[in-house]
């Protein structure tokens, strides 16, 4: 396990992160969460000891922080423009005392001849993440940090890159990612940590906070004058779009209050809000999340 207390990071006089603490339990997924400029990526610099923290403790019971047990994928990948891609592996595999062997590195990165013999600045950019990351793995690391890993992938390089994160789940190795594609945090972390400002906001199984996570009823406006005559009590606003949009946890309630009120199912269309919007939108309302209240978006 790491325990992570009361980190505090500044820049200049601006503070960048604010007294952070959670726990990296060994074997789990974490997706670190926000919005740019959040603190995310200066706290896997501090984990990856690329910099250092103005205060506060790391415990690192299982040493998984020390340098051979641990690789980092930063979010920008710079290739040297004089190496070949299969030089750089190589370079890489003599790094390790038990390396990945060049077959297994090849068939993870899923690269031909061609693409092994060219320089790897012309790779395309998912190609160029892609390979960025096998190298992340190319000393069998415990610990694997991936800051915005999916960045500049395609779809099918980015869901190519999940199957290994699978498998390295299985294997039972610890991984902490940031990432911007929220379906990619809801479908394969552990656990979910969302900083915001520097600052934890969020922090709990992704399991449970699924449990909570609501969904998005959108109406014609046409039925607004009809849902104020017969449900007065309720708080219906209308959006800029003409629409009306009511945020639920229950949407089985919801969906059997609006029929009673004689809504047309056909006008009714439901989705999944993110966690992070999730969140964000329990900051703005004035009400339950919990059945039939309407709110505005």
């Amino acid at each position: 396990m790491i325990q992570i207390s009361n980190i505090n990071k500044s820049f200049k006089k601006k503070r960048v992160l604010k007294n952070i603490s959670f726990d990296i339990e060994k074997g789990t997924c974490i997706a670190l969460i926000g919005k740019n400029g959040a603190g995310k990526s200066t706290l896997v610099d501090i984990l990856s000891n690329k910099i250092i923290a103005d205060d506060g403790v790391i415990l690192d019971k299982d040493k998984l922080l020390q340098s051979e047990n641990r690789s980092i994928m930063f979010q920008k990948t710079m290739f040297s423009d004089q190496l070949k891609v299969i030089e750089i592996i190589k370079l890489y595999q003599s790094f390790y005392e038990n390396p990945l062997t060049l077959d297994v590195i090849i068939e993870l990165t899923k690269f031909n001849s061609n693409q092994l013999n060219q320089f790897a600045n012309k790779l395309s950019g998912g190609q160029q993440r892609l390979l960025d990351f096998v190298i992340s793995l190319i000393g069998q690391p415990q610990l694997i940090l991936l800051d915005e890993p999916t960045s500049n992938m395609d779809i099918e390089i980015r869901e190519y890159f999940w199957s290994i994160i699978a498998k390295l789940k299985e294997e039972n190795r610890t991984i902490l990612y940031t990432s911007h594609y929220i379906e990619e945090v809801e479908r394969m972390s552990d656990k979910i940590i969302l900083i915001e400002n520097g600052e934890i906001k969020l922090n709990d199984d992704t399991s449970h906070i699924k449990v909570n996570q609501q969904s998005e009823i959108t109406l014609s406006g046409e039925y607004l004058s009809k849902l104020k005559q017969e449900a007065n009590e309720l708080k219906i606003l209308k959006n800029h779009n003409g629409t009306i949009k009511i945020l639920t946890s229950n949407v089985n309630d919801t969906i059997l209050y609006l029929l009673q009120h004689h809504i047309n199912l056909n006008d009714i269309e439901i989705h999944k809000v993110s966690i992070i919007d999730t969140y964000f939108n329990n900051k703005k309302q004035r009400g339950s999340i919990y059945g039939p209240k309407l709110l505005e978006i």
